[in-house]
């Protein structure tokens, strides 16, 4: 006859070890500081430049960050002063309007945003950038579509100049940016080429979704601050998909704002190049 203690015994234990793997368990997390995040882009005469402010939000928040309203946002330059003003239906998006306002190339922007309540114990916050001369040389482009990937291949032909450069790339489709997420942005420094010629470098690929023959494509390339494209670097690691045996630890992304706040402030020219998709491999017709 089988000992009746050892049965009791091992049905209890496994009843625990049952209740213990499916018992819910909250783990009270601190709230962290909360901190001011600032978006900031000042473009040429053929954009509109603005200013997104916002809070950051608990980890496990499924809301979009809170968006900072009636903040007072300036844009200096030497002795120049503009006002932006704050959308009537996007509540923290700020927008420069004013047709005064140009960017120089090789000259410093500054940015001052007070706000009407301390956000991490403070009320103003600053920022700086220069504002790189245009260095891009676009002579042609080749769009290639790559059947086993499903994806568009944006080929770009033209001369770097000499000396340590910097780039962003976003697409134009019939005139509306496809590229306006973090992971879409391109950005590149010319270690490997530059003072060369670039033959056929991809700068972009699309999804085929974005664009058909037919369509206009437009590539817009822009020369970038180095502390702007290490904050792009840092931030599309962090935000990007993550190989849970080699990725590195999380870590801080660079800032420019003052204060401890979170985001980044910069100016950049922009040149722009437009081909009509007429088959689906091959050179366009310019």
């Amino acid at each position: 006859m089988k000992n009746p203690i050892k049965n009791i015994t091992f049905i209890l234990m496994a009843a625990a070890l049952a209740f213990s793997c499916t018992k819910r368990v909250d783990i009270p997390l601190k709230p962290g500081d909360e901190k001011l995040v600032v978006e900031g882009y000042l473009f040429g005469s053929d954009s509109v430049s603005w200013v997104k402010l916002s809070k950051t939000s608990g980890y496990f928040s499924n809301e979009p960050p809170p968006p900072v309203s009636r903040a007072t946002v300036m844009v200096g330059h030497k002795t120049q002063q503009w006002a932006l003003k704050e959308s009537a239906t996007q509540p923290g998006l700020y927008f420069l309007k004013d047709t005064s306002f140009h960017l120089v190339a090789s000259d410093t922007f500054n940015l001052k945003i007070r706000l009407q309540h301390p956000i991490g114990k403070h009320t103003v916050y600053n920022s700086r950038t220069v504002v790189p001369p245009l260095h891009v040389r676009i002579d042609s482009l080749q769009i290639e579509y790559a059947p086993d990937f499903k994806k568009w291949m944006v080929r770009y032909f033209g001369q770097d100049l000499p000396g340590k450069d910097y780039y962003l790339f976003n697409s134009l489709v019939n005139g509306k940016i496809v590229t306006d997420s973090i992971l879409q942005k391109v950005v590149r420094q010319d270690i490997y080429f530059d003072g060369r010629y670039v033959s056929g470098a991809v700068v972009q690929v699309l999804d085929e979704r974005m664009m058909k023959v037919g369509d206009y494509y437009t590539l817009l390339a822009s020369n970038i601050t180095a502390e702007y494209y290490n904050y792009m670097v840092a931030l599309q690691d962090e935000v990007g998909k993550k190989n849970p045996l080699f990725s590195g630890p999380p870590a801080n992304v660079p800032s420019n704002i003052n204060n401890g706040a979170l985001g980044f402030f910069t100016a950049f020219l922009t040149a722009a190049y437009r081909v009509k998709l007429e088959k689906k491999q091959g050179q366009p017709d310019r």
